[in-house]
């Protein structure tokens, strides 16, 4: 055993724990998350230690603030995947000094990664009328209720995937998305507009049941090619949402609520873009079967 100086401001041990079992501890610890989730962690490790064979041996306490940035130079070649990396580490080494098993957190004392955030684009007025042209085809039908909640409520493709319609407060005229079935694990409200609930009721309304249908990845990918979206721009349609919300109502806080974002920073920086949203499609856009 190594004598720590400190961890956390109080005096401990350093026990020797190797980089690559640290890793497996942490993740059973996070075995209460969505697999998704779970792989998508084990896999950023995964890269780092094939990048780095000798890592995954590398007693934790060893690394110091240099390493752990050669580590993040090394391994991931954009500032974006970077400051992904730099979470992951975090949040290992930073359960290394709750164990004892590093001194303190090397990155901690790392400046985060400069990103440049790009400009997110929503469809425009000519795409969206084609796509839900082809929505309302009968062949797409049972895709339009799945549709009508990523377009009009901002719901993410993973999301939707574990809503039911059981999920529409129509008492309250809100969408009520939990915890369990939200990417950040926070629960929140949206909003059901006279434009959502006439297209679902055009779509067709039950009371229960998942509101995507079987086979529904393949469906949506088949309804989209038809439409003529392609390449498909990923979450799209929840961009669309907050670039038409923002321009209606410019209520940045409500518009941050439905989202479910914790800050307004990447709300402002990456999903606004109102270029070329004219006032009265986006008056259309809202309204009760306006499009």
């Amino acid at each position: 055993m190594l004598y720590a100086r400190f961890c956390g401001g109080a005096e401990g041990v350093a026990q020797e724990m190797r980089f690559g079992a640290a890793v497996e501890e942490l993740l059973r610890l996070k075995a209460h998350r969505r697999p998704r989730t779970l792989s998508e962690l084990r896999s950023v490790f995964n890269r780092m230690m094939r990048a780095l064979p000798s890592l995954r041996d590398r007693a934790l306490h060893l690394i110091d603030p240099r390493e752990a940035e050669d580590i993040l130079m090394q391994v991931f070649a954009t500032p974006r995947q970077r400051t992904k990396g730099r979470m992951l580490l975090h949040g290992l080494f930073a359960l290394g000094c709750r164990r004892s098993w590093c001194w303190s957190n090397p990155i901690s004392s790392l400046d985060a990664p400069h990103v440049e955030e790009s400009e997110l684009h929503p469809l425009s007025w000519d795409e969206l009328r084609r796509l839900l042209r082809v929505a309302r085809r009968p062949q797409h039908r049972p895709c339009m209720a799945a549709l009508g909640l990523m377009l009009w409520a901002g719901v993410r493709p993973a999301e939707l995937e574990r809503l039911g319609w059981e999920s529409l407060l129509w008492d309250e005229s809100v969408l009520l998305l939990e915890a369990r079935q939200t990417k950040t694990g926070g629960a929140r409200h949206v909003s059901i507009y006279p434009a959502l609930a006439s297209w679902l009721s055009e779509a067709g309304i039950a009371q229960q049941g998942p509101i995507c249908p079987p086979n529904w990845s393949r469906r949506w990918r088949q309804l989209r090619d038809e439409a003529g979206l392609i390449p498909w721009r990923q979450d799209v349609l929840r961009h669309s949402f907050a670039s038409y919300h923002a321009k209606m109502w410019h209520d940045f806080p409500r518009l941050q609520a439905e989202m479910g974002h914790r800050s307004a920073h990447l709300l402002r920086t990456r999903y606004l873009s109102m270029r070329g949203l004219k006032r009265e499609q986006v008056a259309r856009f809202w309204s009760a079967g306006g499009i």
